[in-house]
């Protein structure tokens, strides 16, 4: 097996694969039945959902900022997977302090979340190369048509009450480059995710909103609201769109159709530049291209 390395410059050095493993992020949980691993799982936090007809049935050990760790202790897994930004290093201390392998991720890019990807099969023994070329195809994709693309200055909100934002270091801004977007609250100088008064998004004035249904659950009325603000170019031209925010949050198995869905919307607001998009060449066979725009507001 061979050594593997993670955020926290820690190394993770199985004798085989994981074949008991916990795991305390959603994203994860996913990948390794993506990875058709689902069995192995003996732990799962109850916000890992999906795919919910493996993960129900799962016993749950807590919330990712509030684990059980005791009974994590006692389950014995191969492998715990933890987020440096989604659990605390308390917990991930206590852990390893008890003997477990605790493997930490950080992505905040796409090709971040590739690399992981490879990383978490090596670690488990799963076959990590079709969801790796998938991230890949995706990459290159944008890559074909950045230099012909209009740019378009956006915002992705995640919460709301005060305004939150994603800065570029975060994984939604890495998306929002990818897809040819301006990131409005690209500089992290005040944090990976903003604060924003109403005043203060009005004055960055995106062409395109995007708000996601997770961390917050952003609705229609929501929309609605922004909608009705005339300074925002945003408004003027009806280009505020609710989105899944799993799509947009959830790296690994759903960031090729991530990519393409936050291109998809940022092209709403590229005049003349569905004809042009035509021209990407024919995808590999198995890739699929269909993106699920999800409650548009116009």
């Amino acid at each position: 097996m061979p050594i593997v390395l993670d955020a926290t410059g820690t190394e993770i050095d199985l004798q085989r694969p994981a074949r008991e493993i916990v795991s305390l992020v959603p994203s994860f949980s996913e990948l390794i039945c993506e990875m058709r691993l689902g069995s192995r799982l003996v732990g799962v936090t109850r916000f890992c959902v999906e795919p919910a007809e493996i993960v129900n049935a799962i016993r749950k050990v807590g919330g990712t900022k509030y684990p059980d760790i005791e009974r994590i202790i006692g389950l014995a897994p191969d492998l715990v997977l933890a987020n440096r930004e989604e659990n605390n290093e308390e917990d991930v201390e206590a852990l390893r302090e008890a003997g477990i392998n605790v493997f930490v991720g950080d992505v905040r890019t796409a090709e971040q979340a590739r690399e992981e990807v490879d990383r978490i099969g090596q670690l488990v023994g799963g076959i990590s190369m079709r969801l790796a070329d998938g991230i890949e195809a995706a990459l290159e994709e944008q890559k074909h048509v950045e230099r012909l693309r209009p740019r378009v200055r956006a915002a992705v909100l995640i919460w709301r009450n005060p305004y939150m934002a994603a800065s570029g270091d975060t994984y939604i801004g890495d998306l929002l480059r990818l897809a040819g977007g301006i990131n409005v609250c690209e500089d992290a100088a005040r944090g990976r995710y903003p604060r924003l008064s109403l005043p203060e998004l009005i004055a960055l004035d995106p062409e395109v909103i995007l708000l996601p249904s997770e961390p917050y659950r952003f609705r229609e009325r929501h929309a609605e609201e922004l909608l009705a603000q005339s300074g925002l170019s945003a408004a003027r031209d009806g280009h505020v769109y609710l989105c899944d925010g799993q799509n947009l949050t959830w790296w690994g198995a759903r960031t090729p159709a991530a990519i393409r869905d936050v291109a998809a919307l940022l092209d709403q607001a590229r005049a003349g530049w569905q004809a042009e998009a035509a021209m990407t060449p024919e995808l590999p066979p198995g890739l699929n291209l269909n993106v699920s725009q999800q409650d548009v507001v116009e």
